[in-house]
């Protein structure tokens, strides 16, 4: 059944560009590195960006020190974009919503402007050439301040009809809950980009609550929602999206040990949309077609299934309905 779901068309709306990269590519890039920002001499890059098969939200998020250090100029962001849509395509994703946080791209003078336009001249450049269809969505952190979301927000209002269609928070749970950013939310909401917020990915139910709340068309992992039984029901009832992603949700969630354990199985059961998706491919060492192949296995998923967890993902996209058409009449003849 590999084979097949390897074949099928896929789609992933929630990767990391920062977390996607080739090992290969960011030791070039590493190694390109001026002297005065170079990573020590004994370091085993590999193993830093491989978080332990067991950590904190927190632990897994340091690995990323490494990928943002290297996504610094014009050029290494534009090839990270480039090479992550390969990879995608070569796996037979028709359509993905790469997200990132683009203030952590100006440490060496690139203005955020100029940080995102590299990265959809990436995509740009990918849309050519491969067969698939790539859009993005700038992340906001939560541990940073109020001021620094606003400027993701209206950062991504100037690139709304070029590529970005939407704005998320990321980062750290604990201590740092939606509601200190609803300016920054708000104002996205106001502007008409579409709202993805991270919540619930290795504690805290009630952030889901509040994301939904404060105008959140999907959720970021949700993994936490069983803990939050009325909040469950609304998003049953309002079809709200959870974008769940397996691997890196077992490596970070602390409530599994086996993806038999994952509350995906309960929460499709139960009629939640959830879609399946990658995170992180470098850190969680993984791709579209194991983690779908992943709940396959787990919940011994009919084709049936498969389609309708496919589907979910078309109509959670954030894309103009032509978008949407073209890759929902390709899933359809797949089926």
């Amino acid at each position: 059944m590999e084979d097949w779901i390897r074949n099928l068309p896929k789609l992933d709306l929630h990767l990391h560009l920062d977390g996607s990269l080739r090992l290969d590519t960011l030791k070039e890039l590493a190694s390109a590195l001026p002297d005065d920002r170079r990573f020590a001499e004994d370091l085993d890059l590999a193993k830093a960006v491989t978080p332990p098969t067991r950590c904190s939200l927190e632990e897994y998020l340091r690995s990323f020190d490494y990928t943002v250090a290297v996504l610094q100029d014009e050029a290494a962001l534009e090839r990270a974009a480039l090479e992550l849509c390969e990879d995608a395509a070569s796996e037979h994703v028709i359509y993905l919503e790469i997200r990132f946080a683009p203030l952590l791209h100006t440490e060496c003078g690139l203005s955020p402007r100029e940080v995102v336009t590299a990265v959809l001249a990436g995509l740009r450049r990918a849309e050519d050439r491969f067969d698939l269809h790539a859009r993005l969505i700038l992340s906001a952190m939560r541990n940073e301040s109020r001021e620094r979301s606003v400027e993701v927000a209206q950062l991504a209002a100037q690139f709304r009809k070029k590529g970005v269609v939407g704005f998320d928070l990321a980062g750290p749970e604990h201590d740092y809950p939606p509601f200190l950013h609803k300016t920054a939310i708000g104002f996205a909401r106001d502007v008409g980009l579409h709202l993805t917020l991270h919540a619930g990915e290795g504690c805290c139910p009630e952030q889901i609550r509040e994301a939904i709340d404060l105008g959140a068309e999907r959720i970021g992992h949700g993994l936490y929602l069983d803990h939050d039984p009325s909040t469950l029901k609304r998003v049953v009832s309002e079809g709200i999206p959870l974008e769940l992603c397996p691997t890196s949700n077992l490596q970070i969630s602390g409530r599994m040990e086996r993806y038999a354990d994952h509350p995906f199985g309960a929460y499709f059961e139960q009629g939640i949309r959830v879609t399946v998706n990658t995170d992180n491919r470098l850190m969680s060492q993984t791709s579209s077609t194991r983690e779908l192949q992943a709940m396959v296995d787990a919940f011994d998923l009919a084709p049936d299934d498969v389609h309708r967890i496919l589907q979910h993902s078309v109509d959670a996209a954030f894309c103009d309905d032509e978008t949407r058409d073209v890759v929902q009449r390709r899933l359809d003849a797949a089926f």
